[in-house]
């Protein structure tokens, strides 16, 4: 199922960025439109005129090739309405497109080949490069043409564009190592053109264009077309079809392709550079919006051949195998296509007993500490019975019957009586039950280090609310991307409302995790974690009392206790509400006090000591000895365990 998709990236951007976006290409196309009132209506005229009659002098005319048959191997090449040709499937780092070509004009001198721009490839193309090389990059190793049986000569090449040495002269050089790369900018066409040694007699031709590189770089979209023009035929920037209204004469134009000529001319006329230049200068500042990776289903006429590999080695696949679902489960319903969304459809469907047993089982986990099943990521035969079968099959109805809405769920479960007991539990109980099986006491969890972090933040009232958007680098020690195994990552701490995002959008390294929730027992993302493993350490005592986040968490309550004009039994109050969502006891309100004068001394007689923890200024003492305070009350086990 999974195996027979492609994966593009697809920009995400934002309601600002889209108007961002949207007022530049406004003021571009208001300059463009305005091109031509640059210059008084006589000199225009003139001028027009004049690039009209020097381009027609050189202006070659091409035939466009549609070919009548392609081979590509894994890629399928199809031909647009346009005749250009345009590749999907899978790109490797040898591709060999074969093309027959039966539409030559007689006496052939010249081919060209036209890269061309696509939204659909990556970055725009017109290669279809998408990882080790440059996005949207490629490289045309050789280029081969063979009439009845026999190869024919290319004496000359040219381009309109190249990426240094990487020119078309290098596709004839024998060498699939170099070849003409295009202007190795994505999202930019180029054009580049083969001269024949002699002029082809026959009209029917095999075209072979070879792509070779350390990564996968093949055209994904081109164009064929021919002349029979005599003399060496070079590659002119012009577009292809304002080259062929060149050719024309002008009682043979339209309105509208003369219209053509005239913006043609507009974006090279030498007299309107500097507006041409304002207008690159606006196309410079539009912003780019991030791009995720999603799943594309392939054509159903051209899947991906999935194959069992020998004991799990990529490089030794055996037979080929089609999708399906385990024969102990409900099959696909009759007469539904075998892609992801019939799959999709099957998981949900309420014949399926395994889907809505396993996903409540994961947040019966993620509340309780253990599952119904303790087993979370395995519910197979290997797995644990369920300890309350009746309670696992009830709650998988009533999770379906109610739209299977998470948040239904996690209100019947935490407004229960089961869930809502207190989590003391006496000698005898611990006795009979020490893994709560039978759930006896409430729950007792130490939290997940995504939501210790968050939860310091959010109590000194610094977490940011903001959704989506790239990954952000919070403070954490230098040594830990800087001292890597496989290469220095340079950790650029974010700034500004992005330094204290929600740990869900943290950038996350396989070879150097962020260093607190790997403290914490946070995965490092080398394999899916279904059920994550909870240790108590010294080094998470460690963590809580020096991590900057911690610190920093520490100062900014701190800053909004100062900011209550109450007693010091009044911000003792609210330092519980903040961090522990209660109010606390005498003997801890007294404590806590104690503890917090006792800071206090200590600064006023260091003030230099307090200036360090709070910063300079006139309440630095007051702000020091209250960071002080509520870095202890962090630092609780009360804090990170929901109890």
């Amino acid at each position: 199922f999974l195996n027979n998709a492609d994966e593009p990236d697809f920009a995400v951007a934002t309601p600002e960025l889209s108007k961002r976006r949207a007022e530049i290409q406004s003021k571009v196309a208001t300059l463009e439109t305005a091109l031509a009132d640059k210059l008084p209506p006589e000199k225009q005229s003139a001028a027009f005129e004049v690039w009209l009659a020097a381009e027609r002098k050189q202006a070659v005319k091409w035939q466009i090739v549609r070919p009548s048959a392609m081979e590509a191997g894994p890629t399928r090449l199809m031909v647009l309405p346009d005749g250009s040709v345009f590749a999907i499937g899978d790109v490797q780092k040898r591709d060999i497109y074969t093309l027959t070509l039966d539409g030559l004009p007689a006496g052939t001198t010249a081919l060209r080949i036209e890269a061309m721009p696509d939204e659909r490839l990556p970055k725009r193309g017109p290669g279809r490069a998408y990882y080790e090389g440059p996005k949207g990059d490629f490289l045309l190793s050789e280029i081969t043409l063979e009439v009845q049986g026999q190869t024919v000569k290319f004496t000359a090449a040219s381009e309109t564009v190249s990426n240094g040495k990487l020119t078309a002269k290098m596709a004839l050089d024998g060498n699939a190592h170099s070849g003409w790369a295009g202007s190795g900018q994505a999202g930019v066409g180029a054009s580049a053109v083969f001269n024949l040694e002699k002029p082809l007699v026959a009209g029917k031709a095999k075209l072979e264009l070879l792509f070779e590189r350390h990564y996968p770089a093949s055209l994904g979209r081109f164009r064929i077309a021919a002349t029979t023009n005599a003399g060496v035929v070079k590659a002119r920037p012009l577009p292809a079809d304002v080259e062929e209204l060149l050719t024309r004469p002008n009682d043979q134009l339209l309105p509208a392709e003369r219209e053509r000529l005239f913006r043609a001319w507009l974006a090279v006329a030498p007299e309107l550079k500097a507006a041409r230049d304002e207008i690159d200068t606006l196309r410079k500042q539009l912003p780019e919006a991030p791009t995720t990776l999603v799943l594309q289903e392939r054509p159903s006429d051209h899947p991906r051949a999935t194959h069992r590999h020998h004991r799990g080695e990529f490089l030794q696949p055996k037979e080929e195998v089609t999708p399906g679902v385990p024969a102990a489960l409900p099959p696909l319903p009759k007469g539904s296509a075998a892609n992801r969304l019939s799959l999709a459809q099957w998981l949900v469907s309420p014949g399926n007993p395994l889907t809505a047993r396993v996903t409540v089982n994961r947040h019966w986990h993620a509340l309780f500490g253990r599952g119904l099943v303790r087993t979370v990521d395995d519910f197979g035969y290997q797995g644990e019975a369920p300890s309350n079968p009746e309670l696992l099959d009830w709650l998988a109805v009533e999770f379906i019957e109610k739209g299977w809405s998470v948040k239904g769920l996690h209100k019947l479960v935490v407004t229960s009586a089961t869930y809502r007991q207190g989590s003391r539990v006496t000698a005898e109980l611990l006795r009979k039950d020490p893994e709560n099986k039978w759930l006896a006491r409430g729950p007792r969890v130490r939290l997940e280090a995504e939501q210790i972090r968050d939860s310091a933040l959010q109590a000194a009232g610094l977490l940011s609310s903001k959704m989506y958007g790239p990954s952000v680098f919070p403070p954490q020690p230098a040594g830990v991307t800087t001292e890597g195994t496989y290469g220095k990552l340079d950790w650029k701490v974010s700034t500004g409302e992005d330094r204290y995002r929600r740990g869900l959008y943290t950038f996350a390294k396989r070879t150097a995790p962020y260093a607190m929730f790997g403290t914490f027992d946070g995965p490092s993302g080398e394999a899916c974690t279904a059920r994550r493993e909870v240790s108590n350490t010294p080094l998470q005592a460690l963590t809580m009392l020096n991590d900057t986040v911690v610190l920093e968490s520490a100062q900014g309550i701190a800053t909004r206790l100062v900011a209550n004009d109450g007693k010091t039994g009044d911000r003792v109050t609210q330092l519980f509400r903040l961090c522990l969502v209660r109010e606390p006891t005498a003997d801890e309100a007294a404590s806590t006090t104690a503890f917090y004068e006792g800071q206090r001394k200590k600064f006023a007689a260091d003030p230099k000591r307090a200036a360090v923890v709070a910063g300079a200024g006139e309440q630095a003492v007051e702000l020091a000895a209250w960071t002080a305070t509520a870095r202890a009350v962090l630092n609780l086990d009360e804090f990170i365990t929901r109890d």
